[in-house]
């Protein structure tokens, strides 16, 4: 009799996975998958590599060694919910032997290749999210090639949630063209986030706010009385405003309306949600012209013939109306009366900026190109050239190279728009560790910054290759020059480039041995819980600890009467809260105020519990 590969599922499992099917919807993007491929994936483990770790214990920062999607399924227990910004880089599918995970490959001309890539992919974004922090954003890398499919995919996983499309050059064109002599020389960063996300913004020029009215110390700057809608989309706006002053009166522009209603339209009872032009006119808002040429038209005629001829203020149009009654009602406003030339502007002062940023376009325009910029709300990015010069000096001395690692000024840009200085950065597709760098340097640059990162990255060893750790060699060797400083020639001798700071603990995924508990997983999950910083397990030690200023965190790995009569020496002395973890199964009462007993969280039992104490 031919095995099923659902013969090993109990009955209870095969019933959710029908019901799932059943409740599956059917429209969106559909590929082909395995039925099973979420069930019965056992939990990784992360043991720490002290030796191949930069800095001391604690660590605040995790490079993390091996398949992503095991790495994903530990971070589910250690920051879901927890992670600020995720930046990824995953492969292309561009047809190259790119896919180094425990996924089956599929080649170039397979039928299924792309479906195999969104399985890889889906599987991966859906943990992801989860991590996410309630106004946490996910930027993803990607070419034309898998752009729209990607698109689908995130729109599934973020339902609502997309935010938008950066389009950044990537080269300034090639010679290596397909026949259509089309040189793509551009790359998207697709942006999908919580409900609670928003960019910082770029800072908005306030230097034009220098002008201040007697007794107010409110500066204020001119500012437009008009906006962008014609005179049939809002015919409230198209009336004329007098300078009581000098008696004058200015016409609207019928392209551009007064961004203010007047008395005259106003209905009893009707609530505006801004001034009057006569309460701003009023209150000295409104900036007339000074010693402004002005025109006087006695009858209709006069003014018809003064606007065939250009001599009217230019704002005086004919054939704005369909009639003639309807032109000589518009017109007759302005016979017998003063008319400016001018236009009028609206004094807005500096306290009644909204926002002190403006937002930022989904535009990245090149570090070296100039095409009026300054006035726009654009970031800025190096090519893929930039990435490949700094990598190529940061590895000069290794031996080891990296193709197209994005451009740090790039990812640099994104997490600065995205994150605040206390915040948490992952990327599980961690290839150069461009990221890591990206967070040191925003730490470095900016004096109340304390960014933390969590990479993820594959050997990519092959039976061609199996020595090969593009983890170690590659990832973590760039990211530890980063803290601690390098050297490159060039033609002009050695170049000394000083380090940024910091720390990362250096963790290979590993399995979980079958009914053993891992005590060191437990630990290693409720200090990242606590501190989003990780310290060293100490087999030897029956009570482990992690100190900070604010918290004391014990976890009692047996509850001897020695044991809990040194927590009980410790917590007395502590000055600070305690908290301590204890298995379920283990009544323990200290009864001190400044602690706080808890039980393992379930999720970590049935993850690492093993036979449970």
């Amino acid at each position: 009799m031919t095995r099923s590969s659902y013969d090993h599922l109990d009955r209870e499992t095969l019933i959710d996975l029908l019901e799932r099917r059943d409740a599956e919807q059917k429209f969106g993007l559909v590929w082909e998958r395995p039925d099973m491929a979420e069930v019965g994936l056992p939990v990784a483990a992360l043991d720490l590599d002290l030796g191949l770790s930069v800095g001391d214990a604690p660590y605040r920062n995790l490079i993390i060694e091996g398949d992503n999607l095991d790495a994903l399924r530990f971070l589910q227990l250690s920051h879901r919910g927890r992670i600020k910004c995720i930046y990824i880089d995953p492969p292309y599918n561009t047809g190259g032997q790119e896919l180094a995970y425990h996924d089956r490959y599929h080649g170039k001309d397979d039928a299924y290749r792309h479906s195999a890539w969104l399985e890889f992919m889906a599987q991966r974004l859906g943990l992801a999210r989860e991590l996410l922090t309630p106004d946490g954003v996910m930027f993803v890398s990607i070419d034309d090639y898998e752009v729209a499919r990607l698109t689908l995919l995130l729109d599934g996983v973020f339902p609502g949630g997309k935010v938008g499309t950066f389009v950044w050059r990537r080269r300034s064109g090639s010679n290596d063209v397909p026949a259509s002599f089309l040189s793509v020389d551009h790359e998207y960063v697709l942006c999908y986030a919580h409900p609670g996300f928003s960019f910082a913004g770029l800072d908005k020029d306030l230097s034009g706010y220098k002008d201040h009215d007697h007794g107010n110390p409110d500066p204020w700057k001119r500012g437009d009385l008009t906006k962008s809608h014609d005179y049939r989309a809002r015919p409230n706006g198209f009336y004329p405003v007098h300078d009581p002053q000098q008696d004058v009166w200015y016409a609207p522009n019928p392209k551009r309306v007064w961004a203010f209603a007047s008395e005259q339209f106003v209905k009893p009872g009707q609530k505006l949600r801004r001034e009057t032009m006569e309460q701003l006119i009023r209150e000295g808002r409104v900036i007339f012209p000074k010693k402004d040429r002005t025109a006087f038209y006695a009858t209709l005629e006069e003014l018809r013939a003064a606007i065939v001829e250009g001599q009217a203020p230019h704002f005086l149009q004919l054939g704005l109306f369909a009639t003639r009654e309807e032109e000589n009602a518009y017109l007759s406003q302005y016979v017998g009366k003063r008319l400016g030339y001018g236009t009028p502007g609206y004094k807005r002062f500096r306290s009644e900026v909204r926002r002190p940023s403006k937002p930022i376009s989904s535009w990245i325009v090149g570090l070296k190109e100039d095409d009026g910029a300054e006035d726009r709300t654009v970031l800025r990015s190096g090519l893929n050239a930039e990435g490949t010069t700094l990598l190529g000096q940061m590895l000069q001395s290794a031996g080891v190279g990296f193709s197209y690692p994005k451009p740090l000024s790039l990812v640099q840009t994104l997490i600065a728009q995205a994150t605040g200085p206390d915040d948490t950065v992952l990327d599980f597709f961690a290839g150069s560790g461009t990221t890591a760098h990206a967070v040191l340097a925003l730490n470095a640059a900016e004096e109340t910054s304390n960014r933390r990162f969590i990479l993820a990255s594959s050997t990519e060893a092959t039976p061609q290759e199996p020595q090969k750790n593009l983890c170690q060699s590659v990832t973590r060797e760039r990211v530890a020059r980063a803290i601690q400083g390098y050297t490159h020639r060039t033609r002009s001798g050695p170049v000394q480039v000083p380090g940024l700071g910091g720390d990362f603990a250096y963790l290979r995924a590993a399995g979980v041995p079958a009914g053993k508990t891992a005590q060191e997983q437990v630990w290693f999950a409720l200090q990242l819980r606590h501190f989003q910083a990780l310290g060293e397990y100490r087999p030897d030690c029956a009570l482990q600890q992690h100190w900070t200023d604010g918290l004391a965190l014990f976890y009692l790995i047996e509850a001897s009467p020695e044991v809990l009569d040194e927590v009980r020496r410790l917590a007395e002395a502590a000055g600070r809260p305690v908290t301590v973890y204890s298995w379920p199964s283990v009544a323990v009462d200290f009864e001190l105020e400044n602690v706080t007993v808890c039980a393992v969280p379930a999720e970590l039992c049935e993850a690492f519990g093993g036979r449970c104490p």
